[in-house]
């Protein structure tokens, strides 16, 4: 993140000449500079407390409490029992009136409502594009772009490594249990795998998806959950021959659902490896589908974004 904002330094500064990064971070404490931390220095460091006046033992929490502290980026690892504890440090940064930009998909699935009820009382912005799907712009999309459409559907593969997974065994013919291990040794799953391949982390998604972008109330819990650990390779075989391919797909109608279906392999959503696609059916733009990666840098790219948007509007106020 430290990187591309350092990259990016010319296109921010002409957003706002006076912006500056003042702290940052981590599990074990953080660092604080109100002129302005250095980033060249940062982005070639190993460790955040190899930087000059790292206050270990102290929180984000600490940070927020600044006085001249107006954005903050949150990006702490999800938890989607109870957001924790990024539910609370966007809590606080709201009531502060404190602009938020997060990736962490567990303070939205646990708190959707609440958070963005928050942020309209103090009158901030809490923007998430990362959240879902890495860089494609589906917020941005249906927000700025389809603003006068009414979302009839969402469907979309929202998890890349179980995409990888079911690539693998119909390209290859790989089972379900090699492809896994493969995916663990490239690096592509969750620390718990069962997130990716029980259907857990693509749920998270579309309970995201149905709440900012259909104007639903839903929660983890009603979302119609099967993974893919029972898909065989001859499941696989036969749904190639009939020309479709098994894939996990969300699904937001008038169910709400996470499950394996077949997809024909022509239909744009039928994307392969590590890809992601959001297929989106609206009453006037019809139907459009976006593809890409949905990690990493990707994910990196949607942050800025973000960033940028609040800086254009501030600039406007």
């Amino acid at each position: 993140m430290v990187r591309a904002l350092y990259k990016k330094r010319d296109i921010i500064t002409r957003l706002d000449e006076e912006f500056r990064v003042v702290g940052i971070s981590d599990s074990r404490g953080y660092i604080y500079d109100g002129k302005g931390l250095n980033l060249e220095k940062l982005i070639n460091i190993k460790r955040l407390s190899d930087y000059m006046a790292y206050h270990r033992g102290g929180s984000a929490e600490d940070l927020i409490e600044k006085n001249d502290v107006d954005l903050m980026v949150e990006a702490t690892p999800t938890n989607i029992e109870n957001g924790e504890p990024g539910l609370t440090f966007i809590r606080r940064a709201l009531r502060r009136g404190i602009h938020v930009v997060t990736s962490n998909k567990g303070p939205l699935v646990v708190a959707f409502k609440e958070l963005t009820n928050l942020a309209k009382m103090n009158n901030c912005h809490l923007l998430y594009e990362g959240t879902v799907a890495g860089a494609l712009p589906v917020f941005s999309l249906v927000r700025k772009c389809l603003q006068g459409d009414k979302i009839h559907r969402i469907m979309g593969i929202l998890n890349g490594t179980t995409n990888y997974i079911l690539s693998k065994m119909y390209f290859e013919g790989t089972s379900f249990e090699l492809a896994l291990k493969e995916a663990q040794e490239r690096g592509i799953t969750e620390r718990d795998p069962s997130y990716d391949i029980d259907g857990i982390d693509a749920a998270c998604k579309i309970v995201i998806l149905a709440n900012a972008l259909m104007n639903k109330d839903v929660k983890f819990e009603d979302v119609k959950r099967t993974g893919i650990r029972r898909i065989t390779q001859e499941a696989v075989s036969l749904a190639k021959k009939a020309n479709f391919a098994i894939k996990l797909i969300g699904i937001i109608d008038k169910r709400i659902e996470v499950a394996p279906k077949l997809v024909p392999i022509n239909h744009p959503l039928c994307v392969h490896g590590t890809l992601n696609a959001i297929h989106i059916e609206s009453d006037l733009a019809g139907r459009i589908t976006l593809i890409g990666y949905g990690a990493g840098k990707e994910t990196i790219s949607a942050i800025m974004n973000d960033i940028f948007t609040i800086l254009k509007d501030l600039r406007k106020s």
